[in-house]
């Protein structure tokens, strides 16, 4: 039964009998070792969807579903070895599992590929100290921008917000380019190493990290002038880190509230704190991406904050 089948009996069993009984149809053919219905129980234990939310019984059912065959449930088996969601923490594991499926899967096999041959970015440059931003030349590699661009980029959507008044979604005022976050299932092992990359670049831990999020800009599209950091949190997003994937676009400057404009190439990172050194938001890091003039421009942050971050509840610890 196709993944498509199942969730259209679950859905008809769920409108005869209930929640429940969708619930229970889904475990019995889950024991019964139907992939689709693996993969489908790990992924609701993973989110809590209609069970509670326990992550080791997701990983133990991927890891059934993998051991079973599906190249799917390995990889995101792999995912959450790297990010240690269900299970202890584990990268070398997790490229192992990955290695046990490349010989079928290429997507597989290109993380391997790519793990094998990491850059080692030099130190970042300071362009301005106060407040303070600074490049990292070359902080991603040509392949691996490439790779966040196929394999993310096709997931990209709109970008929205729910309007306060009518609680409807509506095309973001500020921001009208397409994006989506790497899901905590979809961190696979390029985008973990990546993460972890970003973190050693600016002295901070992995864990500080929100998902990292991919953006699209085409002709036209811009990101207005607006700050990084959040109202009302608790945590708060300390640094921004904006990794460029691409440089056969025009315009699409990154523009400070003091003049400072720069712009990247292809796998060069711009670094910059959000707060003051009493961890209030510094005004004057106001920035902007300048609208587009030609080609697309695609774009890769990660939100860096004061204390480690769980992207599965968007809580900060």
């Amino acid at each position: 039964m196709s993944a498509a089948a199942l969730r259209q009996e679950l859905e008809a069993t769920a409108r005869r009998g209930g929640l429940p009984a969708a619930v229970e149809l889904l475990r019995t053919r889950a024991e019964a070792g139907e992939l689709p219905a693996l993969e489908m129980l790990a992924h609701w234990h993973l989110w809590g969807s209609y069970v509670p939310r326990d992550p080791a019984a997701g990983y133990a059912v991927l890891t059934r579903a993998a051991e079973l065959g599906s190249t799917e449930a390995a990889l995101t088996r792999a995912a959450l070895l790297a990010t240690g969601t269900g299970v202890a923490v584990n990268v070398a594991a997790a490229a192992e599992v990955v290695r046990t499926v490349a010989d079928r899967s290429p997507l597989a096999a290109r993380q391997l590929a790519l793990l094998d041959t990491q850059p080692v970015p030099p130190a970042a440059r300071v362009v301005q100290a106060d407040p303070h931003v600074a490049v990292i030349d070359g902080l991603l590699s040509a392949d691996e921008c490439r790779y966040l661009i196929d394999t993310v980029g096709p997931r990209v959507q709109p970008s929205m917000v729910v309007d306060p008044a009518t609680r409807r979604r509506i095309p973001n005022p500020v921001r009208d380019s397409h994006g989506t976050n790497v899901s905590p299932v979809d961190e696979d092992m390029v985008v973990n190493a990546i993460n972890r990359r970003v973190a050693a670049a600016t002295g901070t831990d992995w864990a500080q990290g929100e998902p990292l999020h991919l953006l699209r800009y085409a002709v036209g599209q811009q990101y207005k002038p607006h700050f990084d950091a959040l109202p009302g949190v608790d945590n708060q997003r300390s640094i921004t880190v904006l990794l460029y994937l691409n440089d056969d676009f025009a315009g699409g400057e990154t523009w400070f509230k003091n003049g400072l404009t720069l712009r990247g190439r292809a796998g060069d990172a711009i670094v910059f704190r959000n707060l003051t050194d009493d961890g209030h938001v510094d005004r004057r890091t106001e920035h902007a991406g300048l609208p587009v003039t030609a080609g697309v421009k695609w774009l890769a942050t990660r939100w860096i904050r004061q204390r480690s971050f769980d992207p599965w509840s968007g809580q900060g610890g």
